[in-house]
């Protein structure tokens, strides 16, 4: 016979075997129980016993089916048997398992390693980027004093007033120009005239005290001489520009500091560069006093 057939012949005496000494089990838990618990019959349990000997044999047919008569190896039938599939089969599940509990490649390395790039990192420092945001400040104060009446009339006066028009609020540099005719003249020219009357009832309702009035489609605005109380009303509203003007420039040097401890320059490569910072504070804070006297 092959060594399959005589596997499968001890394979059957061995589930007999089990299946015999389980029926004695049965029987002895079954006598000694109480009066209350039902035997198992002897019958039904050869039966049961026959039909899985036959399955069983059956099962192990159909697995040696494909093996080939000639086959002599032990170690041969041990690989192709069943059980040891099964067997070899949880033993890789075993190991994948300790792979996958394994630490991933690079996980040894020191997780602070992609931080060497990052904030660890000395930022550079640029002066030039901090100059231009308080430039920025004096570029906005210029516009807010060119908005202010003064004695002389400036398109400025009027560009940005804002007016109440195709439903929202727009300035009006957006409806139409805005010129001066002379030293005491502004004209506001409309590309909707039928826009006129609004632009004309903002400019009137607005702080600057001006009464426009129609010359075709053109609105003609009057630039009065100021007495003292419109000099002193525009003088507060030009020291309250040029203060925030200062805020912002006094913004601008506290990011250009914080810039220079992020830098992590030398000590006096800082001090330079602070001193730098300084200087260029000083100088705008200068040109807001300058323009706002």
């Amino acid at each position: 016979s092959t060594p399959a057939e005589g596997l499968e012949r001890n394979m059957r005496r061995s589930i007999a075997r089990v299946l015999w000494r389980a029926r004695a089990s049965v029987a002895a838990s079954s006598s000694a129980s109480s009066s209350a618990l039902l035997p198992v019959p002897s019958e039904r349990f050869s039966s049961v016993l026959t039909a899985g000997t036959t399955e069983c044999s059956a099962a192990f047919t159909r697995g040696f089916s494909g093996l080939a008569a000639t086959s002599t190896s032990r170690t041969r039938t041990s690989r192709t048997c069943p059980a040891i599939a099964i067997q070899q089969t949880r033993g890789k599940k075993k190991k994948a398992g300790k792979e996958k509990a394994a630490p991933a490649p690079g996980a040894d390395e020191d997780p602070d390693d992609d931080d060497d790039d990052g904030s660890d990192t000395a930022a550079e420092f640029d002066p030039a980027a901090f100059e231009q945001l308080m430039e920025s400040a004096i570029e906005a104060l210029e516009r807010d004093l060119g908005k202010l009446r003064t004695g002389r009339a400036s398109p400025g006066m009027l560009e940005n007033l804002v007016v109440r028009a195709y439903g929202e609020h727009t300035p009006l540099q957006h409806l139409g120009s805005v010129t001066a005719r002379n030293a005491q003249t502004l004209a506001v020219m409309l590309y909707d005239a039928s826009l006129k009357a609004a632009v004309a009832a903002a400019i009137r309702d607005s702080p600057l005290g001006f009464n426009p009035r129609e010359d075709g489609d053109t609105l003609v605005v009057p630039v009065p001489e100021m007495n003292a109380d419109v000099k002193r009303e525009v003088a507060k509203m030009a020291a309250k520009a040029g203060e925030t003007a200062k805020v912002s420039v006094r913004n601008a040097r506290k990011k250009g500091m914080d810039a220079i401890k992020r830098a992590k320059m030398p000590e006096d490569e800082a001090k330079r560069a602070e001193k730098e910072v300084q200087k260029s504070h000083d100088a705008f804070v200068k040109r807001c006093q300058d323009l706002t006297v």
